[in-house]
């Protein structure tokens, strides 16, 4: 035991006693202190007791320093982006009788809005639907159970599609001509995904 009155130090975790312990306050171990100045003290002991020191103090700084570069970066790269298949521009080139799909996840109430456009052959008739994931599986099987919401016959128009509920949608351009006339078409579109905003 050290004397009364001096503060020592723990043989097992190195922590700073205070005087008169029976234990220590930091690890518990029973008759912990022992003084630097103590002829029992050794030199081999003082250094194992500062690198226990030192290494708690690194461990600490450590797990500190990757916890702020965590917390860092996550305030700045913000929520994950997920890609939208829904939103961008394309062209398509429609052979005649057949056609052009673009499909996407919608939740329920949000929308899509956007416009296209036949630019080959000027004026051509271009048939845009839209299906849900049910109704494009009869489209593409011919079955006259096969609703479009809504059908439009024209070569330019606006899109504006809200959900009714949550599904896969499929945006269609037909090409109403017959095989037989060679027509081939080429459309524009540009479709941009819309979420919690009422359409005016």
């Amino acid at each position: 035991m050290a004397e009364p009155g001096a503060w020592g130090t723990c043989a097992t975790c190195g922590d700073a006693t205070p005087p008169g312990v029976a234990t220590c306050p930091t690890c518990g171990k029973a008759d912990p202190t022992r003084e630097f100045a103590s002829p029992t003290g050794t030199r081999q002991l003082r250094r194992r007791l500062l690198l226990h020191k030192w290494l708690r103090v690194l461990v600490v700084t450590g797990i500190a320093a990757g916890l702020t570069l965590v917390m860092v970066q996550a305030a700045f790269t913000g929520p994950p982006q997920v890609a939208d298949p829904l939103t961008g521009t394309w062209s398509y080139t429609v052979a005649p009788g057949q056609f052009a799909v673009l499909s996407g996840q919608i939740v329920g109430e949000d929308y899509i809005i956007g416009n296209y456009t036949v630019v080959s052959p000027p004026g051509a008739l271009a048939i845009f639907s839209v299906y849900n994931s049910s109704e494009f599986t009869a489209f593409e099987q011919h079955r006259a159970s096969a609703t479009a919401q809504p059908p439009l016959n024209t070569s330019a128009s606006r899109i504006v599609f809200n959900a009714a509920y949550s599904d896969t949608y499929f945006f269609v351009w037909q090409n109403p001509y017959a095989p037989s006339t060679g027509i081939h078409e080429t459309l524009y579109a540009s479709t941009q995904y819309q979420s919690n905003v009422a359409v005016q």
